[in-house]
Protein backbone atom coordinates (compact mmCIF):
# COMPACT_ATOMS: atom_id res chain seq x y z
CA UNK A 1 0.00 0.00 0.00
CA UNK A 2 2.72 2.31 0.99
CA UNK A 3 4.53 1.52 -2.74
CA UNK A 4 1.19 2.63 -4.72
CA UNK A 5 1.14 5.68 -2.25
CA UNK A 6 4.48 6.78 -2.95
CA UNK A 7 3.94 5.79 -6.55
CA UNK A 8 0.53 8.00 -6.75
CA UNK A 9 2.85 10.82 -5.12
CA UNK A 10 5.13 10.81 -7.75
CA UNK A 11 2.80 10.72 -10.43
CA UNK A 12 0.90 13.22 -9.07
CA UNK A 13 4.10 15.51 -8.35
CA UNK A 14 5.05 14.85 -12.17
CA UNK A 15 2.17 15.97 -13.66
CA UNK A 16 2.39 18.91 -11.52
CA UNK A 17 5.73 20.00 -13.02
CA UNK A 18 4.56 18.84 -16.22
CA UNK A 19 1.70 20.96 -16.66
CA UNK A 20 3.21 24.10 -14.34
CA UNK A 21 6.03 23.65 -16.97
CA UNK A 22 3.29 23.38 -20.09
CA UNK A 23 1.86 26.56 -18.63
CA UNK A 24 5.09 28.43 -18.49
CA UNK A 25 5.76 27.70 -22.34
CA UNK A 26 2.46 28.99 -23.40
CA UNK A 27 3.36 32.32 -21.01
CA UNK A 28 5.59 34.11 -23.37
CA UNK A 29 3.64 33.73 -26.96
CA UNK A 30 0.55 35.11 -24.64
CA UNK A 31 2.72 38.05 -23.22
CA UNK A 32 4.30 38.27 -27.45
CA UNK A 33 1.16 38.31 -28.48
CA UNK A 34 -0.22 41.97 -27.86
CA UNK A 35 3.54 43.40 -28.82
CA UNK A 36 2.69 41.37 -32.12
CA UNK A 37 -0.20 43.26 -32.63
CA UNK A 38 0.92 46.69 -31.72
CA UNK A 39 3.76 46.35 -34.14
CA UNK A 40 1.32 45.44 -37.18
CA UNK A 41 -0.35 49.00 -36.29
CA UNK A 42 2.35 51.08 -36.55
CA UNK A 43 2.23 53.87 -39.53
CA UNK A 44 4.95 52.70 -42.28
CA UNK A 45 6.07 55.61 -44.06
CA UNK A 46 4.69 55.94 -47.64
CA UNK A 47 8.49 57.14 -48.37
CA UNK A 48 10.97 54.78 -50.19
CA UNK A 49 8.92 51.55 -51.13
CA UNK A 50 10.63 51.28 -53.91
CA UNK A 51 13.82 53.03 -53.22
CA UNK A 52 17.18 51.60 -53.26
CA UNK A 53 18.82 53.52 -50.71
CA UNK A 54 18.20 55.84 -48.34
CA UNK A 55 19.38 58.83 -50.35
CA UNK A 56 16.29 57.96 -52.54
CA UNK A 57 13.67 58.02 -49.22
CA UNK A 58 15.24 61.18 -48.60
CA UNK A 59 14.59 62.42 -52.27
CA UNK A 60 11.39 61.40 -52.32
CA UNK A 61 10.38 62.47 -48.55
CA UNK A 62 12.55 65.97 -49.47
CA UNK A 63 10.37 65.96 -52.88
CA UNK A 64 6.69 65.60 -51.13
CA UNK A 65 7.72 68.36 -48.28
CA UNK A 66 8.31 70.60 -51.23
CA UNK A 67 5.09 70.02 -52.66
CA UNK A 68 2.83 71.21 -49.87
CA UNK A 69 5.10 73.54 -48.71
CA UNK A 70 4.40 75.20 -52.62
CA UNK A 71 0.98 75.03 -52.31
CA UNK A 72 1.06 76.15 -48.99
CA UNK A 73 2.86 79.03 -49.82
CA UNK A 74 0.35 79.10 -52.84
CA UNK A 75 -2.69 79.78 -50.06
CA UNK A 76 -3.63 76.42 -50.52
CA UNK A 77 -5.67 74.52 -48.74
CA UNK A 78 -4.70 70.85 -47.18
CA UNK A 79 -7.51 69.16 -49.16
CA UNK A 80 -5.22 71.05 -52.11
CA UNK A 81 -2.41 69.96 -50.54
CA UNK A 82 -3.15 66.33 -50.49
CA UNK A 83 -4.56 66.41 -53.96
CA UNK A 84 -0.73 67.29 -55.35
CA UNK A 85 0.28 65.00 -53.49
CA UNK A 86 -1.46 62.63 -54.84
CA UNK A 87 -1.24 63.89 -58.32
CA UNK A 88 3.15 63.60 -57.97
CA UNK A 89 2.95 60.04 -55.98
CA UNK A 90 0.85 58.90 -58.72
CA UNK A 91 2.85 60.46 -61.38
CA UNK A 92 6.68 60.18 -60.61
CA UNK A 93 6.48 58.50 -57.12
CA UNK A 94 7.54 61.60 -55.83
CA UNK A 95 10.56 62.08 -58.12
CA UNK A 96 11.58 64.69 -60.44
CA UNK A 97 13.57 64.04 -63.86
CA UNK A 98 11.90 60.46 -64.84
CA UNK A 99 12.25 59.41 -68.33
CA UNK A 100 9.04 59.81 -70.53
CA UNK A 101 7.42 57.10 -71.80
CA UNK A 102 9.21 55.49 -75.34
CA UNK A 103 9.63 56.46 -77.68
CA UNK A 104 9.77 59.86 -76.57
CA UNK A 105 13.55 60.81 -75.15
CA UNK A 106 12.62 63.60 -72.97
CA UNK A 107 12.28 63.45 -68.89
CA UNK A 108 9.34 64.78 -66.95
CA UNK A 109 8.93 66.64 -63.96
CA UNK A 110 7.58 65.61 -60.72
CA UNK A 111 3.65 65.47 -62.35
CA UNK A 112 4.38 63.48 -65.24
CA UNK A 113 4.61 66.73 -67.77
CA UNK A 114 7.50 66.99 -70.38
CA UNK A 115 10.58 69.20 -68.48
CA UNK A 116 10.70 72.46 -69.85
CA UNK A 117 12.34 74.73 -66.69
CA UNK A 118 15.82 75.99 -66.77
CA UNK A 119 16.65 74.54 -63.57
CA UNK A 120 17.86 70.80 -62.57
CA UNK A 121 15.14 68.34 -63.28
CA UNK A 122 15.95 66.93 -59.71
CA UNK A 123 16.00 69.04 -57.71
CA UNK A 124 12.94 70.45 -55.30
CA UNK A 125 13.37 73.74 -57.27
CA UNK A 126 11.61 72.06 -60.28
CA UNK A 127 9.33 70.20 -57.92
CA UNK A 128 8.38 73.82 -56.61
CA UNK A 129 7.77 75.22 -59.96
CA UNK A 130 5.69 72.26 -61.13
CA UNK A 131 3.68 72.73 -58.18
CA UNK A 132 3.27 76.55 -58.93
CA UNK A 133 1.99 75.71 -62.36
CA UNK A 134 -0.34 72.76 -60.98
CA UNK A 135 -1.67 75.15 -58.46
CA UNK A 136 -2.12 77.59 -61.60
CA UNK A 137 -4.37 74.66 -63.08
CA UNK A 138 -6.35 74.14 -60.21
CA UNK A 139 -7.52 78.00 -59.87
CA UNK A 140 -9.09 76.90 -63.21
CA UNK A 141 -11.48 74.29 -62.02
CA UNK A 142 -14.58 73.96 -60.12
CA UNK A 143 -14.71 70.61 -58.70
CA UNK A 144 -14.14 70.29 -54.89
CA UNK A 145 -10.88 69.29 -53.32
CA UNK A 146 -12.72 67.40 -50.94
CA UNK A 147 -12.67 64.98 -53.31
CA UNK A 148 -8.47 64.59 -53.71
CA UNK A 149 -8.58 62.06 -57.00
CA UNK A 150 -11.47 63.68 -58.84
CA UNK A 151 -9.59 67.12 -57.77
CA UNK A 152 -6.30 66.15 -58.61
CA UNK A 153 -7.09 64.86 -62.16
CA UNK A 154 -9.39 67.84 -62.94
CA UNK A 155 -6.48 69.91 -62.36
CA UNK A 156 -4.10 67.81 -64.48
CA UNK A 157 -6.50 68.03 -67.32
CA UNK A 158 -6.95 71.52 -67.16
CA UNK A 159 -3.22 72.17 -68.46
CA UNK A 160 -3.03 74.33 -71.59
CA UNK A 161 -0.91 71.78 -72.57
CA UNK A 162 -3.04 69.19 -73.03
CA UNK A 163 -3.13 65.58 -70.43
CA UNK A 164 -2.20 62.95 -73.20
CA UNK A 165 -3.11 59.80 -70.19
CA UNK A 166 -0.69 57.55 -73.03
CA UNK A 167 2.21 59.76 -72.35
CA UNK A 168 1.85 59.44 -69.06
CA UNK A 169 0.75 55.59 -68.32
CA UNK A 170 1.35 53.02 -70.65
CA UNK A 171 1.89 50.04 -69.19
CA UNK A 172 -1.03 47.25 -69.68
CA UNK A 173 -3.96 48.34 -68.15
CA UNK A 174 -2.65 51.66 -66.41
CA UNK A 175 -5.32 54.53 -66.66
CA UNK A 176 -4.99 58.00 -64.57
CA UNK A 177 -8.05 56.92 -62.90
CA UNK A 178 -6.66 53.65 -61.63
CA UNK A 179 -3.05 54.73 -60.72
CA UNK A 180 -4.69 57.92 -58.79
CA UNK A 181 -6.82 56.18 -56.87
CA UNK A 182 -4.47 53.45 -55.82
CA UNK A 183 -2.02 56.74 -54.71
CA UNK A 184 -4.78 58.51 -52.68
CA UNK A 185 -3.77 55.96 -49.43
CA UNK A 186 0.21 56.82 -50.07
CA UNK A 187 -0.47 60.56 -50.22
CA UNK A 188 -2.90 60.39 -46.91
CA UNK A 189 -0.28 59.05 -44.84
CA UNK A 190 2.18 61.37 -46.55
CA UNK A 191 0.21 63.81 -45.73
CA UNK A 192 -0.30 62.51 -42.03
CA UNK A 193 3.57 62.29 -41.61
CA UNK A 194 4.73 65.69 -43.15
CA UNK A 195 1.47 67.42 -41.40
CA UNK A 196 -0.48 65.56 -39.10
CA UNK A 197 -3.39 63.86 -39.89
CA UNK A 198 -5.72 65.52 -41.26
Amino acid sequence: MYRKSVIAALITAGLAVGLSSCSSDDSPPATRSPATTSASTTTVSPFGAEAVSDLGVKIERDNAAAVVEAVELRGGTPDQALAALLASEAETGWTSGLSMAAPATDIRDVFGWRFRYNIAADSTDAVRAATDTFMDNSATISINAADPVAYALAVQHADPRGYNEKEHFYKNGETSNSEYTAALPKAQAAYAELRGPQ
